[in-house]
């Protein structure tokens, strides 16, 4: 009994340790640059809200489609 129980508790460990190794994996491959971002309308900073990864480049390369016109945006750390 003690043996079938030694057992258990290796495998419990074990599965244990592959799934945190998972949930580290998937946390650090998702990560995405993200920052908040605003544009200027007439003096005034008008908040976008977070942008990442992708969608970050882009809106600060082409700007941001606001109606039919587009803004310049401006994002916070990069």
């Amino acid at each position: 009994m003690n043996t079938v129980l030694t057992e258990k508790n290796r495998k419990m460990k074990k599965v244990g340790f592959i799934a945190a190794a998972a949930v580290l994996t998937i946390s650090f491959a998702s990560c995405k640059k993200c920052h908040d971002c605003h544009y200027d309308d007439n003096g005034t900073e008008v908040e976008i809200g977070e942008l990442c990864g992708d969608e970050l480049e882009s809106a600060e390369a082409n700007g941001w489609a606001l109606q039919d016109t587009v803004v310049t945006v401006h994002c916070e750390e990069h």
